[in-house]
């Protein structure tokens, strides 16, 4: 029986403009995915489960290992896109390590979720990296095939620090860092009530024709303000100068302009915009900020302690 975990993820800073180079802050989150691999004398099939934060199983799926396929009828418990995405995890997985699931034996994989999969923490790109572990080889490699994207949520499922991160010509390039925010007590993640869809909006950016040369070399200098800033004044200041340039890169309405005008303080979006998790700052007590954001009908708040690793 083997054991692996990967923590989840969230992009403090550099979001969007990561993919053309800029230094990127990104945080591993105290929730992860667990798996479970048992191997034993049997049939030469897989069996995949996967149970949620609550401990309700939400994919049960029996493959062949011989040529990665499910079982007629099998896929009567598993949703057709989540197989689809396993499916691919797979079929990539072997072809990085042709002798992945190559074992004569019954394999039985859990999978632990230990946040709510519609939060956008994480729930695949720790499931990338638990099967990059398990298949022996590179995460990296597998999720630039699977998914694409900057592979940050990578390095933050490996990591057990919050990271710089950025991406040149000879691939991902990471660092943890001793990130202490001024006055955490008062910055909490606020979830927006909806999923959304990453990889969609990565291509979207990624579709367009302008490099933004002048906003990446500025995200990545207020990404090194953001670790070295020791006031709270100030570290607000640079999370709203961060969100007035992804708003002029993706000519879009910022979200506090959008959903929080009458808020006290700073509202930054992280990852995709438009959903997810939102970071709110502001110097009002602590129980009046969360107060806010309830009353707003956004229940779902983390302090920045209970959140970050």
């Amino acid at each position: 029986m083997r054991e692996f975990y990967s923590h989840g993820k969230l992009l403090i800073s550099g979001e969007y403009l990561v993919l053309q180079g800029a230094l990127a802050l990104a945080a591993p989150c105290k929730f992860g995915q667990k798996m479970i691999v048992d191997e034993k004398p049997g049939e030469n099939n897989l069996h995949w489960i996967s149970i949620d934060s609550n401990g309700n199983v939400w994919t049960d799926v029996l493959i062949s290992k011989t040529d990665l396929t499910p079982f007629r009828g099998s896929l009567k418990n598993i949703d057709a896109d989540v197989y689809n995405t396993l499916d691919k995890i797979l079929h990539t997985s072997r072809k990085l390590n042709p002798a992945f699931l190559k074992t004569n034996t019954e394999t039985i994989v859990t999978n632990y979720l230990e946040f709510d999969r519609t939060l956008g923490l994480g729930s695949s790109s720790t499931l990338i990296n638990n099967i990059a572990q398990f298949a022996n080889v590179d995460a990296f490699k597998l999720n630039k095939e699977v998914f694409g994207g900057s592979g940050y949520d990578i390095a933050c499922a490996k990591s057990k620090q919050v990271l710089f991160y950025k991406v040149d010509d000879e691939g991902p390039v990471y660092d943890t860092i001793n990130f202490n925010p001024p006055n955490q007590e008062k910055i909490f993640f606020v979830h927006l009530n909806k999923k959304q869809d990453s990889k969609i909006e990565v291509e979207r950016f990624k579709s367009g024709d302008s490099k933004f040369t002048d906003e990446t070399e500025i995200i990545s200098e207020i990404t090194e303000a953001l670790l070295f800033c020791d006031d709270f004044k100030d570290f607000m200041q640079l999370l709203d100068e961060h969100e007035n340039v992804i708003q002029f890169v993706l000519q879009e309405e910022k979200v506090k302009t959008k959903l929080f005008p009458d808020f006290n303080g700073v509202i930054k979006s992280l990852g995709a915009w438009g959903g997810d998790f939102v970071m709110a700052a502001a110097e009002m007590d602590t129980n009046e900020i969360q107060q806010y954001f309830i009353k707003k009908g956004f229940p779902v708040i983390f302090s920045y302690t209970d959140m970050i690793l």
